[in-house]
């Protein structure tokens, strides 16, 4: 795959010099052109098909030039597709995380008016305790159960049904691409992992053993 991508990009680069070579003579035919309808007493019939034939070379250089670009970015695309299909082929098992924290334990519920229990006080110490009395009368209402985040679960299906990859980065020392829907392909020791997106790549790598 090596070889082809090498020789790709080399032919590629070779009809975009080319391009730029017919980009130069042209403008120097249409220059000289120019000169001549200008000084020479033919005018037109001496510098008109100099004009036409630097036009027309100019044109040429410039799609062999566009040509060239875009078959480089094609090259290239196919190159980081094929790493990621060489590499997701021996994929087999699924890492799956666990969810974390105590899902068994039940929120706790506020106490009732009816349920509060006041201290028993005498008489005369009314006056000193009234503030207590106020207080104890006012239930205790805790903060609102919060269950846990949901687990990051990857994709692990086989990566020829991906996207293709439209660009090659790393994340903490794991090879990754990103894909054209905007998800997030990481490379691990047991195989290729497509993510939602980049934030869910590094939660996820992050809660991994090392």
């Amino acid at each position: 795959m090596s070889e082809e991508v090498t020789s790709g990009r080399g032919i590629a680069g070779l009809v975009g010099a080319l391009g730029w070579l017919a980009v130069l003579g042209g403008g120097g035919l249409l220059g000289y052109g120019i000169y001549l309808l200008m000084q020479s007493d033919f005018g037109v019939a001496a510098g008109g098909p100099l004009m036409a034939g630097g036009a027309v070379t100019v044109t040429l250089g410039l799609l062999c030039v566009i040509n060239a670009t875009m078959a480089k970015a094609m090259i290239i695309n196919a190159d980081n597709t094929a790493k990621l299909l060489e590499s997701g082929v021996g994929a087999s098992s699924a890492m799956i995380v666990a969810p974390t924290g105590d899902d068994d334990l039940p929120p706790m519920k506020p106490a009732s008016d009816g349920e509060t229990e006041l201290p028993e006080t005498n008489d005369g110490d009314d006056a000193a305790t009234g503030a207590d009395e106020a207080s104890a009368q006012t239930p205790f209402e805790p903060a609102p159960y919060a269950p846990p985040p949901p687990p990051i679960i990857p994709d692990t299906s086989d990566p020829r049904g991906w996207p293709l990859a439209i660009d090659e980065f790393n994340i903490d020392g794991h090879l990754a691409m990103t894909l054209e829907d905007g998800s997030v392909a990481v490379e691990t020791p047991v195989g290729w992992r497509r993510l939602p997106n980049l934030n869910a790549a590094r939660t996820w790598l992050a809660q991994q053993p090392r």
